[in-house]
């Protein structure tokens, strides 16, 4: 017989067992008196004990190897043969059914055997081992062992005890003190390990993210529920003199008959992710009806004993329930807050987070602190793994910043927009089967709002510390110019002063003495010798001081243009290099622009090398200089750099070829503009 046929052979026999139990029942008790119902729980231990034995068998259907399918299909058997079995001896020692007292005490003693503390041993086992049928770590084994103990201590002491004794609700039975000392520190044993194994649990819930998640925030609902369904009837029968009533009772019996369907639908996980409303009102309405009930019946029971006998009654209750509606205002806040965490699990209350995120914002965060943030209250807002926010900066980088598992790819992104501009994305990734409902999407859509003007007070901050940097950069590079701007004209005007010294002057240094010599030799009559020799001295210093004004701004090129004024420098330069324009014959480009140009040329054929030719044209409305052969190791490159820059040019070395571009002036548009480089 397969896995999943035994749980069904179980239930179906559960079934059965129950059936046979209300059929007893009904011999011994009216199903609806207050005893069936508030004493020995029908219909609900009934339903709670075949719905087990049903949930079991679905879950080992689905996993055959689930623990808790197992536990839940054994738990809802053993409970249905002990409700059968109690009914029976009820009937013979209460009713005096068909039977004898042996009789009655050995089927007393059967469900005593099969009572409580298997089922509260086999809860343990659950919340142990729930939802995936594994231990949180090894180290709670011991868990798991304390609750077998109990079991095994109480299993010890019924099963020594005789049978035909067994008395239910009477004092009667011949356990013994051994015996009776074994059944409690048995059952207080197993107490523990329940204890124990919710703890693990609620330690499982703190950690567990996505599915998981979802699986434990049920069973910790099966947790609570019974838990609340204990302390009501506690209270309840503490205010009522000990009885047990439907209202003490009720509410535990409710819990325990949904206990297994809870524990069915987390195992399964089916659909869990619409159960956050169900658990939040739930929640709610639970602590709002206690406080009410318990307030209320304290205090009329309070205020009775004070006004008793003076006839005001309903002034009384109208009194009480005014003041137990004005006691839960203040509770109310901190049991809506408690059921959103419940509901919500590590959204912990999605909108207050979003007002958290506000006041963070409030602090205008650095954008290494902004992107992060932004990322992980979009995870936090819809449960996500993992979440990443980005923010477009323009002529930047992008600013990223992630949260969680942020190795994508992303189930869901959103842009962040402001006044219609999209500043950047936010991107979630899910848990395996999680999708995101209208409330999720709503949220998302509150964090991208909520972020988009510090998105944008972000991107106006780069940008100007951007332009505060270009700015600080273009100061520094403009005085770096001045100075080398300066130190070169002192080292110009220094070098001209030297040349002049050293070629002009020599051959002119004593031509006055020689002219007044010639011209004393001119007035006594003599032949004027040696004015040939004057006339050349002063063409050699002329040529000399011609040749030292090619490098500063000759005459030509302010007279004629810059193409006679290369053409004249390069025919005085050795290998006389050859100069081909295109575009620019007859044209004229401002001062600055021709000066600059020139002055490349001059720099060029000065470095040494062996120039070879000069390509001079139009294009874009930008001059563009082609100087090639040139030798970069002699090449002034910053003088140049800075002679252009002046003019808004740029240089660049490509090899042993030199390309200037300089922005031509706009009064060249219609000689010239447009024309492509002839090569």
């Amino acid at each position: 017989m397969d896995a999943a046929r035994a749980a069904r052979a179980l239930a179906w026999f559960t079934i059965a067992v129950v059936a046979v139990d209300v059929i007893i029942g009904a011999q011994a008790i009216r199903l609806t008196s207050q005893t069936a119902v508030a004493v020995h729980g029908f219909p609900f231990i009934d339903g709670a004990v075949a719905g087990s034995a049903v949930m079991g068998s679905l879950i080992v259907s689905r996993y055959p190897r689930h623990p808790i399918g197992w536990l839940l299909s054994v738990v809802g058997a053993i409970g249905a043969v002990s409700l059968a079995t109690e009914a029976y001896a009820y009937w013979i020692q209460e009713d005096d059914g068909p039977g004898s007292a042996a009789v009655g005490g050995v089927f007393a003693w059967i469900s005593t055997l099969c009572g409580g503390q298997v089922i509260i041993a086999g809860l343990a086992l659950m919340f142990l081992l729930a939802p995936d049928g594994h231990l949180l770590s090894r180290r709670w084994r011991w868990a798991a062992w304390l609750t077998g103990f109990g079991a095994l201590l109480c299993l010890l002491a019924v099963l020594t005890t005789p049978p035909a004794s067994v008395r239910l609700y009477t004092d009667e039975t011949e356990m013994g003190v051994p015996r009776q000392l074994a059944l409690t520190v048995g059952f207080l044993t197993i107490i523990g390990g329940l204890i124990a194994s919710v703890v693990s649990m609620l330690l499982r819930l703190r950690r567990s993210d996505g599915e998981q998640r979802q699986q434990l925030r049920l069973i910790a609902l099966a947790a609570a529920l019974p838990t609340l369904g204990v302390i009501w009837m506690v209270v309840v029968q503490a205010l009522n003199g000990d009885r047990q009533t439907w209202a003490s009772s009720l509410p535990l019996f409710v819990s325990y008959f949904l206990l297994p369907i809870i524990f069915a639908v987390a195992v399964l996980r089916h659909r869990l992710y619409e159960l956050d409303v169900f658990i939040n009102r739930t929640v709610v309405v639970i602590a709002g009806v206690a406080f009410a009930a318990v307030g209320y019946t304290v205090l009329v029971v309070a205020l009775g004993r004070v006004v008793e006998g003076t006839g005001s009654g309903f002034w009384l209750s109208l009194l009480g329930t005014a003041v137990v509606a004005l006691a839960f205002q203040p509770l109310r806040r901190s049991v809506v807050r408690l059921a959103n965490r419940l509901a919500y699990g590590q959204r912990a209350q999605p909108y207050e987070a979003l007002s958290d995120f506000s006041r963070r914002l409030a602090h205008a965060p650095p954008p290494g602190a902004l992107m992060p943030a932004v990322a992980e209250t979009a995870a936090r807002a819809v449960s996500a793994s993992g979440a990443v926010a980005s923010l477009d900066v323009p002529g930047g980088e992008p600013l990223c910043g992630t949260w969680g598992d942020a190795s994508g790819p992303w189930d869901h992104s959103l842009q962040v927009r402001l006044d219609g501009r999209v500043l950047g994305t936010i991107g979630v990734t899910l848990p395996r089967g999680r999708s995101l409902d209208a409330a999720d999407l709503r949220l998302l859509d509150a964090v991208a709002k909520q972020a988009a003007v510090a998105f944008r007070n972000t991107v106006l901050a780069s940008q100007l510390a951007a332009h505060v940097d270009d700015l600080e950069r273009t100061t520094r590079q403009l005085t770096e110019s001045r100075l080398r701007l300066i130190e070169a004209d002192d080292a110009a005007r220094r070098g001209l002063e030297a040349a002049i010294a050293r070629d002009v002057l020599p051959p002119i240094a004593d031509l006055p003495a020689r002219i007044g010599r010639v011209r004393a030799a001119v007035g006594a009559g003599d032949p004027a010798a040696g004015i040939g020799a004057l006339v050349a001295d002063a063409n050699t210093a002329l040529e000399s001081l011609r040749d030292l004004s090619r490098g500063v701004f000759p005459t030509q090129l302010a007279r004629s243009g810059l193409e006679p004024a290369l053409r004249s420098m390069l025919a005085r330069t050795a290998g006389a290099p050859r100069l081909t324009v295109d575009g620019v014959a007859g044209s004229r480009f401002s001062p600055r622009v021709e000066a600059a140009l020139y002055f490349c040329c001059v720099e060029a054929t000065r470095a040494g090398g062996d120039v070879s030719s000069l390509q001079l044209w139009l294009e874009d409305a930008d001059v563009h200089l082609r100087i090639e052969r040139v030798d970069p190791r002699g090449l002034d490159l910053q003088a140049i750099t800075d002679r252009l820059g002046a003019a808004g040019g740029t240089v660049t070395v490509d090899g042993d070829d030199l390309l200037v571009s300089v922005p031509a002036s706009p009064a060249l548009a219609e000689t010239g503009a447009g024309v492509s480089p002839g090569r």
